[in-house]
């Protein structure tokens, strides 16, 4: 919604009903809501009918939420960052983890740190940013292993699932596999408010593995065409 107003292009902004229903609870959602999902809404106390101190004050815990939170002033007005700027924010937070073994909490405010990757693909990442993504993943969980096959293609339809029509994406990886050319669904697990039929639940009810590790996948698909990744 912070996105939507600053930067998106007027027919995508907030509709008319929208900006009632901000204008008309606004008031209350900042006086219910915690201090960084108020920054999230209205970062420079400049996008509700009645302003707040709130998000312009508002600083965090520790250095790593303070990183994060002035990459978040950036993308949320619609900005990109730089190189170094989204590789110290990710080291800031890698592994990712909410809890030590005690149980207490760790890292950053997980709010701030769904709206920076939210924001940022919004945005649409600039080459160096998406750089910078791929490289601290790689320093965290080693380089992805590369298979050797003559080529590789990658299926992904809309991950939150389908409730109105087939997914068509593993039906065409197995007739692709029946030619010899190689297939990796993209996907993610049932997640509401949609909760549509996903690639897992359905290769689940044939029993087949999607917890593949990135190694094992791999070995599958040089002695095999058909594998499916759900992330």
């Amino acid at each position: 919604m912070t996105i939507r107003a600053n930067c998106f292009p007027e027919a995508t902004q907030w509709s008319e009903g929208e900006s009632r229903a901000m204008n008309k609870y606004w008031p209350l959602l900042v006086r219910a809501l915690p201090p960084d999902v108020v920054f999230i809404a209205d970062p420079e106390g400049s996008l509700m009918g009645i302003g707040s101190s709130i998000g312009p004050q508002f600083v965090g815990n520790g250095t790593s939420e303070m990183r994060l939170i002035g990459a978040l002033r950036e993308v949320l007005a619609g900005g990109h960052l730089g190189f170094e700027e989204v590789q110290g924010c990710l080291r800031d937070v890698l592994p990712l983890k909410s809890t030590t073994e005690d149980g207490m909490a760790t890292g950053v405010s997980e709010s701030l740190l769904s709206a920076l990757l939210i924001g940022q693909r919004m945005n649409r990442e600039t080459d160096r940013e998406l750089k910078a993504y791929c490289l601290a993943f790689d320093d965290e969980l080693g380089e992805t292993p590369i298979a050797d096959v003559k080529s590789l293609t990658h299926y992904g339809e809309p991950y939150d699932g389908n409730t109105r029509f087939f997914r068509s994406t593993l039906f065409v990886a197995a007739v692709r596999s029946c030619y010899a050319e190689s297939s990796v669904l993209h996907g993610a697990e049932w997640m509401p408010p949609k909760g549509g039929v996903t690639e897992e639940q359905m290769l689940k009810f044939m029993r087949a593995d999607t917890g593949l590790t990135p190694l094992q996948a791999k070995a599958l698909l040089e002695v095999s065409v058909f594998f499916p990744d759900t992330f």
